[in-house]
């Protein structure tokens, strides 16, 4: 590939590559360099720092989760569609999603996400100011529990290892008569999985929507 035109679309997916590989450095000169066969200063002659690079790369991680979900399904299904892609696509590229969270990448990813959600909340009944305030709250609600997710992906072994445990250690040696409510609910706090938590966060999201068009 050496002496290949580099473009802003071949950088990004070569940015996106490694992220799916979990490297923590693939959004550098170098890294870069090395997945297209270029030299590193070309990278930067299409992006003018770092934070412009890793925009474009998480918002092509945005295009990827729109393209997940399929055609064709109600408003609820489509927006629970979407939260699932997002947290997928985040955690499959952990470093880059941890990052990009919080951030407003301002491409057509970001573009097309945001349509999807108010288009799906204007369908259910929601008009004017509630639609953009419930757009708000899920995005907001389902990217914070993406960039959680992705960040404890990228996590070492031992520390995840060690937090997962923690129902069964400092929490289970907790005094009872300091810590009732915890003693009581320990065994169903222990046995929440990720799935769980996500299906009741959009459940809970949705009932907020439902209870707006009534």
């Amino acid at each position: 590939m050496a002496g290949k035109r580099l473009s802003p679309e071949l950088i990004v997916d070569a940015a996106v590559r490694i992220a799916a590989r979990a490297e923590p450095d693939g959004l550098t000169g170098r890294a870069l360099g090395a997945e297209l066969g270029a030299d590193r200063s070309a990278v930067w002659r299409h992006f003018p720092d770092r934070d412009a690079l890793l925009l474009a790369v998480g918002d092509r991680l945005l295009e990827l989760a729109t393209d997940r979900v399929r055609p064709g399904l109600g408003p609820r299904e489509r927006l629970q569609a979407l939260a699932r892609s997002v947290v997928e696509v985040y955690v499959a590229h952990p470093y880059v999603g941890a990052a990009v969270a919080c951030r407003t990448t301002r491409g057509p990813g970001e573009f097309a996400v945001v349509e999807m959600m108010l288009a799906a909340l204007h369908e259910v009944g929601l008009r004017g100011e509630s639609v953009a305030r419930h757009q708000r709250m899920l995005a907001d609600a389902i990217l914070s529990y993406a960039g959680m997710r992705a960040g404890w992906a990228v996590l070492p072994e031992r520390v995840r290892r060690g937090d997962e445990q923690a129902w069964a250690g400092a929490y289970a040696t907790l005094p009872a008569d300091r810590y009732p409510a915890i003693a009581e609910h320990l065994p169903h706090l222990a046995g929440q999985g990720d799935d769980q938590v996500l299906g009741a966060l959009l459940h809970a999201l949705w009932l907020s929507v439902a209870a707006a068009v009534q």
